[in-house]
């Protein structure tokens, strides 16, 4: 049995440099069949994620507000809608966000088996629990630099959230800092400014379309948003297979003359 790595896509080097090959229209048009094919297992991670996050934003709602009926409320009616309440809420969003970044690196570490053509259970939703603390370290950076950009200048926020879209990914399956992560993510997106645009505007647009329809077409915005992220991962930096050839008859079995078999694993 020999065991060798195999690198799909590109590099963090092609990436940084500008080298990687990144289209636009086929990105999106492999996302979407890649969306289709693995839906009915891929949608209950991501409603587990969501479930998640639901529970840490009331959570952080009832410690800020004793109650957090009160938010919703004032934001449903309009009524008593104060700056203490819409602080809450921020808060509350941005540490839901922050705390449930293990099971968003799950999402994320799936979506790339999609994106190499490898399939995935539900329950690979906690294959980022071993990165918990660089997952909600990451998270933490992001989403404040995001959150300053927004205070600032929106559109600057919309970059942010579109420059930051890969940092997470890079610290599970590249294993480098977080601070790291953000440069690469960053500058990756700089030498791609064109057809990451593109791609970014068409998941906007998908998302508007889908809040128009009382939030029904976020069921295959959301699945589709994490691999249009991977496929545009592993075209920038590339995803690392480890593979396993086995040639059969090694297992101490009297056929000797068995043939060799290749199994291609993601393992991050």
């Amino acid at each position: 049995m020999n065991n060798k790595s195999l690198q799909v896509g590109g590099s963090i080097e092609k990436a940084t440099s500008g080298k990687a090959d990144l289209q636009a229209i086929a990105v999106l048009q492999e996302a979407w069949k890649v969306t289709a094919k693995h839906f009915l297992t891929f949608f209950p991670a991501i409603a587990g994620l969501f479930l998640a996050q639901l529970a840490l934003l009331l959570l952080a709602l009832k410690v800020q507000l004793g109650n957090p009926g009160l938010f919703f409320d004032a934001f449903i009616t309009g009524e008593g809608l104060t700056p203490e309440i819409v602080e809450a809420g921020f808060m509350a969003n941005f540490w839901s966000d922050v705390l449930s970044a293990p099971l968003y690196a799950g999402i994320s570490l799936m979506a790339l088996n999609h994106a190499v053509g490898l399939p995935t259970k539900p329950r690979y939703l906690v294959k980022g629990f071993p990165f918990a603390v660089v997952s909600v370290v990451t998270m933490l950076l992001t989403s404040s630099l995001q959150g300053i950009g927004n205070a600032l200048f929106p559109i600057l926020g919309l970059f942010l959230t579109m420059a930051f879209s890969m940092t997470i990914t890079l610290v599970c399956e590249k294993r480098v800092t977080p601070i790291k992560a953000i440069q690469y993510s960053v500058v990756a997106t700089f030498r791609k400014i064109l057809p990451m645009s593109a791609i970014f505007l068409v998941v906007l647009i998908l998302f508007f379309i889908s809040f128009a329809t009382a939030g029904i077409g976020l069921i295959w915005t959301i699945p589709f948003f994490f691999n249009v992220k991977a496929i545009v991962y592993r075209n920038l930096f590339g995803i690392t297979l480890q593979v396993t050839t086995v040639r059969k008859g090694d297992d101490g079995s009297n056929n000797s003359q068995g043939k060799e078999e290749e199994t291609k694993v993601f393992d991050a």
